[in-house]
């Protein structure tokens, strides 16, 4: 009999435990990824000493580069769990991410921050591709969506915990008596402990084996043929496409909203440290108010067709990107609504398109399609983050917001195209899955 966890049924061979560990997982993982772009601006700024008319671009640079890497790799990591299992993928990729954080603030030069970016990046591609397939692992179909919401749910939280973490101890050290580069350094350091404890847990509470026997097992010549196959399926496509977008979104939040911060607060002749903690309060009422959203999002998606939850999705994108026209600056806190609702349209978008693709992909194969479709959020955070840091230098901190909102607009129209046409079935049609998912 299968496990429950509250009210999210398991799918076969999966514990509590391996399921209290994932969202363990969501939680840190997210947190420290995000970080990683929220940490930016105070990087650049007090440790490096950029101008500041060039930090927008220096940034687009190195989250450009990083997606290069997770271009070449993500697939690649997403093959090499449907051989040799998730576990041991996940736990690489946590124990490279600690070195690149620990790494990162020790920079002496762009050239070198570039080079542990890289490392860092090594890891990230790891972890985007296996947390991405194990949410879709974990649940029996029924409760896709339920767990896919709670998913995006500790990823919000994540997110906010370390907004808070990150904004808060370059000061609580600055106040300790240390000189700004040392305070950053610590607080970097703390983290990297952080994450790698963390590995060590999952090493512990993650499912281990592979999903099929080991004479079952995809070739690897199959695995990839599957992958690019599969996007002959229209609602498969539309994930793909979606999945750019969701990775996007959240790039783009995570990057120029803190960067657009340390921006405003030098016209009102604050520090970046004073900067990245007054923004804190907006990042953490935005990922904290978004999980509502998720909730009733998750809820919904489960009872409709899953098209439609993405066609709900890109209209909300469309609409809460587009209005940051109107916003002046994040650490004027009436623009708060603002950022609330583009901080809804991300997880909403995160949730729609892991719920299509997971219904969507093949059992055997589903680590493969899932490490596309992670190929495909990789090109669209380097398209995103290099082309939205070239805008935030040149048509001001609204330029990438703007960018997002016409690509939500142009998905809009497919996936009406996609409902219209090929709509699929809702879950409770098709046949239950049995699978020995790891």
């Amino acid at each position: 009999m299968n496990e429950k966890l509250g009210p999210i049924e398991l799918a076969a061979g999966i514990s509590r435990f391996n399921a209290i560990t994932y969202f363990y997982a969501c939680f840190i993982c997210i947190g420290v990824l995000a970080g990683m772009n929220f940490i930016q601006g105070y990087i650049l700024t007090e440790m490096l000493s950029i101008p500041r008319s060039g930090q927008g671009t220096i940034s687009g640079n190195l989250a450009f580069t990083q997606e290069i890497i997770a271009i070449v790799l993500v697939a690649l990591f997403g093959m090499l769990s449907d051989r040799i299992g998730r576990r041991p993928v996940m736990v690489f990729g946590t124990l490279v991410v600690s070195v690149g954080f620990a790494l990162y603030p020790y920079a002496t030069s762009v050239t070198e921050l570039f080079i542990y970016r890289a490392i860092f990046a090594i890891g990230a591609a790891a972890l985007s591709s296996v947390l991405a397939i194990i949410v879709n692992d974990y649940p029996q179909e029924q409760s896709r969506g339920k767990l896919i919401s709670l998913h995006s749910v500790l990823n919000a939280l994540g997110v906010a915990a370390f907004a808070t973490l990150l904004g808060q101890l370059p000061t609580v050290f600055t106040n300790s008596g240390y000189d700004p580069i040392t305070s950053g350094q610590y607080t970097m350091l703390f983290v990297a402990i952080l994450t790698f404890v963390s590995g060590l847990i999952f090493l512990r509470g993650l499912k281990g084996g592979t999903p099929e026997k080991h004479h079952d097992k995809p070739s690897l010549r199959e695995l990839a043929t599957v992958g690019l196959e599969s996007a002959k399926n229209p609602r498969i496509a539309l994930a793909f496409g979606a999945t750019l977008l969701a990775r996007a979104d959240v790039s783009v939040n995570g990057i120029f909203i803190s960067l657009w911060a340390v921006t405003s607060g030098t016209a009102l002749g604050l520090s970046a440290g004073e900067a990245i903690k007054k923004v804190v309060l907006v990042i953490v009422i935005t990922n904290l108010l978004s999980i509502v959203w998720a909730f009733i999002f998750g809820s919904i998606i489960d009872r409709i067709n899953r098209v439609t939850a993405m066609v709900i999705a890109m209209a909300l994108g469309t609409l809460a990107y587009g209005s940051m026209y109107f916003v002046d600056s994040p650490l004027n806190y009436s623009n708060l609504p603002f950022f609330i609702l583009i901080s809804a349209s991300a997880i909403g978008t995160v949730i729609a398109t892991s719920s299509l693709i997971g219904q969507e992909a093949p059992i055997r194969q589903r680590g493969t399609v899932i490490g596309v479709s992670a190929f495909f959020g990789a090109v669209g955070i380097l398209a995103a983050t290099k082309f939205g840091g070239q805008l935030f230098d040149v048509m001001g901190p609204r330029g990438p917001f703007l960018l997002i909102a016409a690509t939500h607009a142009t998905l809009l129209l497919a996936a009406i195209t996609v409902r219209i046409k090929s709509p699929g079935q809702f879950f409770e049609r098709t046949a239950t899955e049995t699978e020995e998912p790891s």
